[in-house]
């Protein structure tokens, strides 16, 4: 395999196609160049951050407009001058398209290898060395890298072990029962938050301590050591706990069956839980979590676990951000394009259903949606998604 010892990247919106060959071991480079101008320093830095833990050497190299191909075009020519007997290739697959025209002229002229990456299959193509074969790019990109070089800063990765056999098979069971529990999990979603700062929840109504399916429920998490019932109160054993009953479960369930795909599906290279990280490109962090995330053949897959339910508005108009089950969808829409855009995928998996203008809103949204009886078949839905 040709392996560069430079590569020139453009810098623009998306940072994988920049990131993933750089960290290829067997194309990996010792040098990276980033070309950009003043209004991306952000991303360049973020791309600089990402790649130097690996040991590579980064540069930078500004240009004063990003839609000027001449300006572009003298500034390449005077790196070229500087690095004409250097074993330097293009990476053209980001930048503007002034970027790139100027970037792969300049490079022809001077008879410099310029290369591809695709955008969906990871492959990398040589745009003018037909002698030089495609590879795939590998997938050793983890989760931490990834978000990093979009300009997300991890401050938490949360559980990145596999979940023990006893919540698999609780959360199981809570799946099994769903048509059944799915009133009762309502309520007892509601009485977790509400002892979000006591570990105790409200006293039950006369109603709830009479409702056998709410005490099933109940006993099932008991069972498991996760909280008691005391004097008609819900008592968590921890702050874990109330939150694992207050729809963490959710969430552990989708984990574990994407923890247990990665046997049979060798490409998911990288899977985490409440990943907490926040995004500072305005001089203002922004913060966010990540129910569920993993990267599958350098593609990051993002999913929003929700246990709370969303009922149907019949009178909202569609075009109502504040319908229920929106803030998620929208949420979801603009984690994709902070973090990778078009390479990402983002689904939304709800224990109870959405209405009939979330559904829509999704649709327009390109978000897959798993919900209700549905659940049931998530482990086979994740890998119709991923593939």
């Amino acid at each position: 395999m040709f392996r560069p010892d430079i590569h020139l990247c453009l810098v623009h919106n998306t940072a994988t196609a920049n990131i993933t060959p750089a960290l290829d071991p067997n194309f990996s480079p010792k040098e990276v160049i980033l070309l950009y101008s003043k209004k991306q320093a952000y991303q360049a830095d973020c791309l600089d951050t990402a790649l130097k833990p690996s040991g590579i050497k980064v540069s930078h190299w500004i240009i004063q407009d990003i839609r000027d191909i001449e300006h572009i075009r003298d500034r390449l020519l005077e790196l070229m001058i500087e690095k004409e007997h250097d074993n330097i290739a293009l990476n053209a697959s980001g930048g503007t398209r002034p970027m790139s025209i100027a970037a792969c002229e300049v490079f022809t002229e001077f008879n410099k290898p310029i290369f591809y990456v695709h955008p969906e299959t990871d492959y990398v193509a040589w745009i003018n060395r037909r002698e030089y074969p495609s590879f795939n790019v590998a997938d050793k990109v983890k989760l931490p890298t990834f978000l990093q070089a979009h300009g997300a800063e991890v401050s938490s990765l949360g559980e990145r072990s596999g979940v023990p056999k006893n919540l698999r098979q609780l959360t199981q069971e809570l799946i099994q029962q769903s048509a059944k529990l799915s009133n009762a999990l309502s309520a007892i979603n509601w009485l977790a938050q509400k002892a979000s700062s006591s570990l105790k929840s409200p006293y039950l109504t006369e109603k709830q301590q009479q409702w056998s399916d709410l005490t099933s429920l109940i006993q099932l998490f008991a069972n498991e050591n996760l909280l008691t019932y005391e004097s008609n109160r819900l008592c968590f054993k921890d702050e874990a706990a109330r939150f694992f009953i207050n729809g963490g479960w959710l969430e552990t369930y989708t984990y574990s069956l994407i923890y247990g795909l990665r046997t049979d599906i060798p490409k998911i290279q990288d899977v985490g839980r409440s990943i907490e990280l926040s995004r500072d490109s305005t001089g203002k962090a922004v913060k966010n979590e990540l129910d569920v995330a993993f990267l599958h053949n350098n593609h990051l897959y993002i999913i929003e676990c929700k246990t709370k339910r969303f009922k149907d508005k019949q009178t909202v108009d569609i075009s109502d951000f504040d319908t229920p089950g929106a803030e998620a969808l929208y949420k979801l829409d603009t984690l994709k394009w902070l973090l990778g855009g078009v390479r990402t995928k983002v689904m939304l998996v709800s224990y109870q259903d959405l209405s009939r203008w979330d559904k829509q809103r999704a649709h327009d949204l390109d978000i897959k949606v798993c919900a209700t009886q549905s659940l049931i078949n998530l482990e086979g839905i994740l890998k119709s998604w991923i593939s």
